[in-house]
């Protein structure tokens, strides 16, 4: 029997039949009832044909009502037809049993047995396609499999070498196989914590649910990949990725590889093939073993043509050759080019006076594979694209090739980087360190306040408690480390703090949190000595309290409206809910789950909004399935907010509590190019989108193509999620020169700048064109900047970036800006001077927000987005345009925080389950 997991669909408000199970009970009895047909035990033929007409039949009709629609949703015509027909077939047959066995006898035992025997071998039979043909098919198309089916990798089925240091893999990867369309790729991470590397799709099999792609080694990720065998497993394989191939309609097309773009070509050709178009295939190597998949291509080609440089195969000479000696001789509607920069450039440069649309795909440096980053940019008829979302392919007329060879040379030296020279974990060099040394004393002017009642002094006595000074690593170590900078309160300095609330009427500081946590009951609790108590007050309202308690900006919402705050200083409300919520970190105490509503409902992205969505309804009993896009769930959480202020190991734990209420996860998954929204509305009673705000603003200025710059999100990415900080211990590099600036004032601001500081980075800038007074920031992340060396030029903005003839930048040319009069939202609009000045920069790190990822809303013209991607929902219920699809966090802002993004999260959770249970809608 196979040992495939259950496949997760289900009919109407039923939970999902476990297929494989009923099919292992069926296979046990089967072969009891054949024991008793040659045994002549009718009594026991009778017990089996009853058990088939009560319990097989109806798990067949759920069958043909839910998965049999899906067959002829994928054209499996026959085998469709085949299995109705065993059906109908097994229905005859168990009835005739059933008539002809009366109470343990029966009339023609001879023909009775044969024809019991036939209903046995034909339900064996049927089970057998149904388990190797049907279920795979589907798992494979429609249905995903939750990370607990990959949590142990991604297996390598076959591993051969092609060519000198090139491996072709066949790999079990259901989800790429079942989406892939030609010219689209995948991001793999073979290791924990390595980097993500696109490569492209050769081809695959839906049905039995594997890739097929070309590697090449060429820097220490893929060449460590090639030592891998069959067998071995990676880590991550992300996909399918960007956009496919567009293949015109009519007229002959000519398909170009050099080296493995042979595989990029493949599956273009033969689907093309496939729909009896005419191709020509065109096949470019240094010699013989360098080209590659000839075979496979001359069989979906009506003309293969085969180059090399020595003349070992093919004619001798260049593609470009050929290509010039097709187009004299006949018309060519399409050329599509995949290889080295030069050929497709050179190919380009061919077609170009003939007017023949080429295509070139362009294998830009990547990280995410989603447009996040922004590492992938390129210039394509002078304006900037991102490879893997508005392409991989692009018009070659077009492309800037030159800026492209530029970028893609940027890392060679650093991969070559000797591990003595990394100037990361000097800290760690001389052993632990030992933090308590650090922590703060409690203080306070009441007299013997350990024995005192604190939840009962008066207000006046309250007022003079003095805040509690939460302790943080000295600057001058914590610049050496990325360890969590702020220390926490001590348990006698929480207990004193939280004695500072006044415990209001009506308190406002609940008014001013985003998911309404009750604050002076957990403050209470924490008064009690019973910081976990507090906790599971917090966990009411907040799933994510250890994390919120670290990044959200009280100091605005809560904080800013406590009473205490009035006369003196306001209670310390977030650093008093880490303290709480910390204490329950690694807990295996649940909060209590209701019971199973049937409903089904996805969550799209594994940020702080999809979370706390996922959270909130697994509680109510509704089943949640989570996707996204990288390996590890957290979102921003994680690839955004740096360990020194957000360790990832408590994001870990909190999502880690998730699963255990039920939440499956499926990663690596992009919804938009695996499956759409109307795919998992089929599915589903309800979706939820939190995908976040990923498409990176620029400055749209003169030498942003220079290597050494990057966007913010690949920036903290490198660094956060793919252990930059770690190399050459993992595989992903980041650049960090001795200069280093950073372009704009808000958290994620400080964030690079406190990052480039532990990266070695001697000089570390803030420019920005406004002043403090309109920083974005959080008044903490700018002293801890400040106090850790980062420098700040205010009213100052880059107008163009300077570098030298090897493409690296230098300077950063700035206009000196003045503030006009205040705007609308009070802040007043920055005006350029003629003064300039320059400084020196090496790396510069663009913090200018994010727009919306366009993807969902590019692939259902049914959702309503604004400006800049935002998506447009009900402000009371966070629907969206399209029924029963609800939205939140920055995905209907733009960039925000945390706390609020869980907030709007909270608002669309509320909605959503009094949706699903009938009840009327009511806002959080």
């Amino acid at each position: 029997m196979s040992e495939s997991a259950p496949l997760l669909i289900s009919a109407g408000n039923l939970p999902a039949p476990n297929w494989h199970a009923t099919h292992e009970e069926a296979q046990a009895r089967l072969t009891r009832m054949a024991e008793a047909l040659g045994a002549g035990d009718w009594k026991e033929v009778d017990k089996g044909a009853k058990w088939i007409y009560e319990v097989l039949r109806p798990h067949n009709e759920a069958e043909e009502r839910e998965l049999f629609p899906l067959l002829e949703e994928l054209g499996a015509e026959a085998l469709h037809l085949r299995l109705h027909e065993d059906h109908r077939q097994m229905w005859d047959l168990t009835l005739q049993l059933l008539t002809e066995i009366s109470e343990g006898q029966v009339r023609a035992p001879r023909s009775l047995t044969l024809l019991g025997q036939r209903l046995v071998d034909l339900i064996r039979d049927h089970i057998e396609a149904e388990e190797f043909l049907m279920l795979p098919l589907l798992r494979g198309k429609s249905l995903y499999c939750s990370d607990d089916e990959t949590q142990d990798g991604y297996l390598i089925l076959e591993k051969k070498l092609v060519a000198p240091e090139t491996w072709s893999f066949i790999v079990q990867a259901p989800q790429v196989a079942r989406g892939r369309k030609p010219g689209q790729f995948f991001m793999v991470a073979p290791f924990p914590e390595s980097e993500r590397i696109p490569l492209t799709l050769a081809g695959g099999d839906a049905r039995k649910g594997y890739i097929h792609f070309i590697m090449q080694e060429v820097g220490s990720t893929t060449q460590a990949m090639g030592k891998l065998s069959a067998g071995d497993r990676l880590y991550a394989v992300a996909g399918p990725m960007g956009a496919p191939t567009e293949l015109v309609e009519e007229g002959t097309i000519v398909l170009m590889a050099g080296g493995y773009g042979s595989a990029a070509i493949l599956p273009a050709a033969e689907e093309l093939h496939a729909k009896g178009r005419r191709v020509i295939t065109i096949l470019g190597g240094r010699s013989k073993e360098r080209v590659l998949l000839a075979d496979e291509l001359g069989a979906a080609s009506a003309e293969l043509i085969v180059t090399t440089d020595d003349g070992s195969l093919g004619r001798k000479g260049l593609v470009t050759d050929a290509l010039a000696d097709v187009i004299a001789r006949e018309s060519v509607a399409e050329v599509v080019a995949v290889g080295p920069l030069p050929m497709m450039r050179a190919v380009s440069d061919l077609t170009k006076p003939h007017g023949i649309f080429t295509l070139v795909s362009l294998n830009a440096l990547m990280v995410d594979g989603t447009g996040m980053c922004g590492g992938c940019r390129v210039s394509v008829g002078g304006e900037t694209k991102f490879a893997c979302f508005d392409g991989p392919d692009f018009d070659g007329h077009k492309v800037d090739f030159a800026m492209l060879r530029n970028r893609q040379d940027w890392y060679k030296a650093e991969e070559q980087c000797d591990p003595s020279e990394c100037k990361i974990g000097r800290v760690a060099a001389t052993g632990p360190v030992d933090y308590s040394q650090y922590l703060n004393a409690p203080v306070t002017d009441l007299a013997d306040w350990k024995t005192l009642d604190l939840g009962t002094i008066k207000p006046s006595q309250k007022m003079k408690i003095p805040r509690q000074e939460m302790a943080c690593q000295p600057p001058e170590l914590r610049v050496c480390n990325f360890d969590e900078v702020s220390l926490g309160l001590s348990p006698e300095q929480a207990k004193l703090e939280a004695a500072r609330c006044i415990m209001c009427k009506h308190p406002a500081c609940i008014d001013g949190c985003p998911v309404s946590i009750n604050i002076p009951a957990f403050l209470q609790q924490i008064v009690n000595d019973d910081p976990q108590a507090a906790a599971r007050v917090i966990k009411e309202s907040s799933s994510l309290g250890s994390v919120c308690g670290r990044v959200c900006p009280q100091e605005k919402q809560c904080e800013i409206k406590c009473v205490v705050g009035i006369k003196g200083d306001p209670v310390s409300i977030g650093r008093l809910e880490r303290f709480a919520a910390d204490s329950m970190l690694g807990s295996t105490e649940l909060p209590p789950v209701e019971a199973s509503t049937g409903k089904k409902v996805a969550v799209i992205g594994a940020g702080p909004a999809g979370l706390t969505v996922a959270g909130e309804l697994v509680k109510k009993g509704h089943q949640v399935t989570v996707y996204d896009a990288f390996h590890k769930p957290g979102g921003v959480m994680l690839y955004g907010i740096p360990e020194f202020r957000l360790p990832n190991k408590i994001v870990d734990q909190e999502v880690d509590n998730l699963r255990r209420l039920g939440v499956k996860f499926i990663m690596n998954t992009l919804v938009g190019r695996s499956m759409t929204l109307e795919d998992l509305r089929k599915e589903n009673d309800a979706l939820f989108m939190g995908t976040g705000a990923g498409l990176p603003k620029m400055m749209g200025i003169p030498g942003e193509e220079y290597k050494g710059v990057y966007t913010a999100n690949e920036f903290l990415t490198r660094i956060n999620l793919m252990r930059a900080d770690l190399f050459p211990q993992y595989g992903t590099p980041v650049t960090v020169g001795k200069n280093v600036i950073i372009v704009g004032a808000g958290n994620t601001a400080m964030d690079a700048a406190r990052a480039a500081r532990r990266m070695g980075a001697e000089h570390v800038t803030i420019v920005y064109r406004r002043t403090i007074k309109e920083s974005t920031a959080r008044k903490e992340e700018l002293e801890h900047a400040h106090e850790e060396g980062v420098e700040f030029k205010f009213l100052t903005t880059p107008v163009q970036l300077h570098g030298n003839d090897k493409g690296w930048m230098t300077h950063a040319e700035c206009a000196v800006m003045e503030l006009g009069e205040p705007g609308p939202d009070g802040r007043r609009s920055p005006k350029m001077t003629d003064e300039r000045i320059m400084i020196p920069c090496e790396t510069l790190v663009v913090a200018l927000g994010f727009d919306v990822n366009p993807l969902l809303a590019m692939t259902d013209k049914g959702l309503k987005t604004l400006k800049g991607g935002v998506v447009v929902v009900d402000n009371e219920t966070g629907e969206t345009s399209i029924p029963g699809v609800f939205a939140g966090g920055d995905v209907i802002t733009g960039g925000a925080t945390v706390i609020l993004a869980m907030g709007q999260g909270r608002r669309a959770a509320a909605a959503i389950h009094n949706r699903l249970m009938g009840e009327p809608q009511a806002a959080v």
